[in-house]
């Protein structure tokens, strides 16, 4: 009896994890590259905010500095007294002032601070350098850090700057993709006769006056990346006008002059341009801004966040539906992206895709804003409002997804996150329920291992299931409920339903109400303690409607391998014995029995 007393006391005792540390750090926007030479992750911010890391958990700050002779770096720039300092001659001089289409070359010197001005000539781009993109060009030899100079009334530019080393200082090259040339001859200062020829006039699809924002993109927040094949692309846009993409030259890092693009549609429905290449989301003004692309297990993924960058509960704020990070796939870089809905990511007219009235659920909500989850509570830093992600499969076998996020009651702070992201059994991304803290597991793991033995599942939970249509005014949050995963596969508690793994696997199905959650089950740390605990992670699937809707679980109490038996129980399913093995036909007084083997007790 001692020794079954001993046994059953460790399998309530909390699983102890090794201890970890972590450092946090505010990046707004961070896109996160991989420098093999030292060893380190880096996150590239807007407003030239740059930080790194080893092991995705200590995050240190690199050094901010002035722009000077159009010179950008994240440590190696000169110091100044204000972060946004900048020289009066930033981003005026490109350092290639030649470009060739079909073998011919063209003069292109763009100012690319002047074009920032055309909308108001005391603008200041200090604070509207957004949401760079930093990737290793092998043919070039050169980090490229893809930049967004955003100008008034949608005067913006996607600039190349070039560097050596990952930190810099990085170097004005070119303008890759420039917007705003809505009327008179401005656009003669652009690229747009290079690419699609000399123009008498401005084309009048482009001759849009203040209504830009409704058929074309403000060319902001770029996303670099190569396909399987090696090719080079870029996405780019905001809510003006959808995201958008195009072919890169991989021996210049700029635009591939020589690739075409036939004109799609009319009017605000042009899906494809022959100046802005592809339109692969959004559209007639419908939320959606900070594309990124990734290949992973099979196919290529699109994070798009809808909604606005507040925090909420500011009625004034037009951003009050708080981001969400809304995620699609493609077996092609260019798409068609679709959802889990098979619904396109393009709109075919405006809709309101965010908040409570929003007219729409698409794209899989891999999660939203959240509170009172694992060791929230204490702290009140419940997430809100998370998004402009960046995400990575790593070279060490992992991905991590990588975004900011602000906090139930700190206001418009914001700090980085990582969550490890795994797919389901449909091949669908799912986030880790809590952030990463070293844990061991790889995303080839999943379909090869079980992580969580099947006999380990049973217990209490605390489960939670995030919401498309959060009420960011009102500081609404997803909020966990208690639930039991018994022996037997039932779910009870305050929801119901039940619950399967596949053996040898780490993948997981839910049904609760009624819905389908295909997810995967692993180990994993509470945050801020050094506790292990079991999670779940899942995804609606084929339900009506509730497709895209995420599913998060962890356990609270493992069960004691001991499951109830009423006291009248027959024993026609095998024959019950006392745990001193006399056998027990009817079992009436409390205490604990074995049946085939298994452990019970009448309570």
């Amino acid at each position: 009896m001692k020794r079954f007393l001993l046994y059953i006391l460790g399998l309530l005792l909390p699983m102890v994890a090794a201890a970890y540390s972590l450092s946090r750090v505010s990046v707004h926007d961070p896109s996160v590259v991989w420098d093999p030479a030292s060893q380190y992750y880096y996150i590239f911010g807007s407003h030239r905010a740059v930080a790194k890391s080893s092991d995705m958990m200590k995050w240190t700050e690199v050094k901010k500095g002035k722009l000077d002779n159009n010179s950008l770096a994240g440590v190696a720039w000169k110091t100044a007294s204000s972060d946004n300092a900048y020289s009066k001659d930033a981003f005026t001089t490109p350092q290639v002032t030649k470009v060739k289409k079909g073998g011919v070359e063209y003069n292109l010197n763009f100012d690319a601070q002047a074009w920032s001005k055309r909308g108001n000539s005391n603008y200041d781009i200090s604070g509207n350098l957004w949401a760079p993109d930093v990737i290793w060009n092998p043919m070039m030899q050169k980090w490229c850090m893809y930049m967004s100079v955003n100008g008034d009334g949608w005067f913006s530019s996607i600039v190349l700057l070039t560097a050596d080393n990952i930190e810099g200082p990085y170097q004005y090259q070119a303008p890759v993709i420039i917007s705003g040339f809505k009327s008179g001859t401005t656009y003669k200062d652009t690229d747009l006769e290079i690419v699609i020829g000399e123009q008498s006039t401005l084309p009048a699809r482009y001759n849009v006056g203040n209504n830009w924002g409704r058929r074309w993109p403000n060319n902001i927040d770029p996303c670099v990346f190569y396909d399987e094949q090696g090719k080079l692309w870029m996405s780019y846009g905001s809510w003006s006008g959808g995201i958008w993409i195009i072919e890169l030259d991989e021996t210049t890092g700029l635009r591939d002059y020589d690739v075409e693009y036939t004109l799609t549609g009319s009017g605000d429905g042009i899906t494809q341009d022959p100046y802005f290449g592809k339109k692969i989301a959004g559209g007639y003004y419908v939320s959606g801004e900070a594309s990124y692309i990734e290949y992973i297990g099979g196919y290529y993924f699109l994070f798009v966040t809808y909604g606005g960058l507040a925090a909420g509960g500011n009625a004034s704020d037009y951003n009050n539906g708080g981001y969400q990070m809304r995620v699609f796939r493609s077996e092609n870089p260019d798409g068609p992206y679709k959802d889990s809905n098979n619904i396109n990511a393009v709109y075919s007219s405006y809709q309101l895709n965010f908040g409570p009235q929003a007219a729409s659920n698409r794209g899989v909500n891999i999660f939203g804003a959240y509170t009172n989850w694992g060791n929230q509570a204490t702290g009140n830093l419940g997430e809100r409002s998370q998004g402009h992600n960046s995400i990575i499969a790593a070279e060490d076998g992992r991905t991590y997804l990588v975004y900011h996020t602000r906090f139930q009651n700190w206001g418009e702070s914001h700090q980085v996150r990582v969550h490890q992201v795994f797919q389901n059994k449909d091949g669908w991304l799912v986030a880790a329920p809590f952030e990463y803290t070293g844990e061991e597991v790889k995303s080839a793991d999943i379909a090869t291992t079980q992580q969580v033995s099947t006999d380990k599942i049973p217990g209490t939970y605390q489960l939670l299931i995030h919401n498309y249509k959060l009420d960011h005014l009102t500081k609404k949050a997803a909020m966990p409920v208690t639930v039991e995963l018994t022996a037997d596969k039932k779910i009870t508690g305050d929801l119901t339903g039940t619950w399967a793994v596949t053996e040898g696997t780490s993948y997981m199905n839910l049904v609760i109400g009624g819905i389908a959650y295909r997810g995967v089950m692993v180990e994993q740390t509470l945050e801020q303690k050094t506790t292990k605990t079991i999670a779940f992670t899942g995804l609606a699937y084929k339900s009506s409607g509730t497709d895209g809707v995420t599913v998060w679980a962890y356990q609270t109490a493992a069960a004691t391998g001991i499951s109830d038996i009423k006291a009248d129980d027959s024993p026609d399913n095998g024959i019950v014995y006392d745990l001193n093995g006399r056998r027990v036909d009817n079992p009436q007084r409390k205490g604990i029995y074995i049946r085939n083997g298994k452990k019970y007790i009448v309570r």
